[in-house]
């Protein structure tokens, strides 16, 4: 009777437990795409909306554009989003991977990997691009030369905490830290496998391990991450996982470490599922969009899955911003069915999404 008891108990705990998990939000469409694929996002202080579509084919101008009523409006002007082979590629948008908003001041940050048509990086390209949106005029163009992004590498995702821009580099594995006052660039962590893709890591999407023509899964590097709500801790990791690292901000603006003191202050936060976005919000709660289910999870500051958010819409759902009133917004960019995750094949299907969330607070 004891046993049996225990067990109506033991069961009765997992059922509450299911029913402890809140309601997904609803997922509402806010633009779409029938052209090529967009790959980043930006909510601005006042609600502009920004997204960026990388130059992964021919004649994909602009790189840039701002979505009013849906409609896709080419962003800054000034012939950022003019870029052909040829011209300067200082002063233009060569190939664009990530966008950012920096609260503090409203300024747009722009990431611009460099690697046009999907070969090697256009000399001097490789840079972020800061855009006052009071004015909408660049106003810092922070180049990234060869020595912090030699061939091989791809500008990634970013975060800026005061003075400081954190970038992933996926290319070849490792972080930057850019100080915006001086143009200082440090590359940390370039020797270490905790900013190397785990060769175990194989997603498998509807039956298929996603893998290249050559048959290997590609290996990105550290691409995603955050900032904890306090600024005090960086988050990062590869997309296909399994560990989500952090390290203390203090530690990687710390000069007099060097990179083999400075990964034995890094610890795993957690393990995941494969991704193609991460994002914390101001709780400290994480979402992460789930590329093998096609879904978004959030885990509290506890670790605990609070809600999934299940879509078939959600093919490789990527970059999220979070607007002021706490709306999410991002972007489905369907890399999975890209030809070097295909093994060859292009399998996009338009359109493409931006949608918007908004979770209980």
């Amino acid at each position: 009777m004891t046993n049996i008891f225990f067990t109506a108990l033991t069961f009765c705990a997992m059922v509450t437990a299911s029913y402890a998990q809140q309601q997904p939000p609803k997922l509402h469409v806010v633009a779409t795409t029938s052209e090529h694929n967009w790959n980043g996002i930006a909510i601005s202080n006042d609600n502009r909306l920004f997204a960026d579509f990388p130059r992964w084919e021919k004649g994909s101008n602009p790189s840039l554009v701002e979505i009013k009523d849906g409609k896709e409006i080419p962003f800054p002007g000034n012939g950022w989003n003019e870029w052909q082979p040829g011209k300067d590629p200082k002063t233009a948008f060569v190939s664009l991977n990530s966008l950012y908003i920096n609260r503090a001041d409203n300024h747009l940050w722009v990431t611009d990997a460099g690697e046009a048509f999907y070969k090697t990086i256009v000399p001097q390209s490789p840079k972020l691009v800061e855009i006052d949106l009071v004015t909408n005029k660049v106003v810092n163009v922070f180049l990234i030369d060869e020595e912090y992004a030699p061939v091989g590498s791809h500008l990634n995702d970013i975060r800026i905490q005061g003075d400081h821009v954190f970038i992933t580099e996926s290319g070849t594995g490792t972080i930057l830290v850019l100080n915006r006052k001086t143009k200082a660039i440090r590359r940390l962590l370039a020797g270490s496998k905790l900013t190397k893709a785990d060769p175990q890591g194989q997603p498998v999407i509807d039956g298929f391990r996603l893998q290249g023509a050559d048959g290997k899964t590609p290996a990105i590097h550290t691409d995603q991450l955050d900032l904890s709500a306090d600024g005090k801790t960086l988050f990062f990791m590869s997309p296909f996982g399994p560990n989500l690292y952090k390290v203390a901000v203090a530690d990687l603006l710390n000069e007099s470490l060097n990179d083999d003191e400075l990964e034995k202050r890094v610890t795993v936060d957690r393990t995941v599922n494969p991704v193609g976005g991460i994002v914390m919000d101001d709780k400290d709660n994480l979402y992460l969009s789930e590329i093998e289910t096609g879904s978004i999870r959030c885990e509290g500051a506890d670790k605990q899955t609070k809600w999934i958010l299940k879509d078939p819409r959600l093919v490789w759902p990527d970059a999220y911003s979070i607007a002021l009133d706490g709306t999410f917004y991002m972007v489905v960019a369907q890399i999975s069915n890209m030809t070097f995750m295909r093994k060859g094949e292009d399998l996009r299907r338009p359109p493409y999404y931006i949608f918007s969330f908004k979770p209980e607070r």
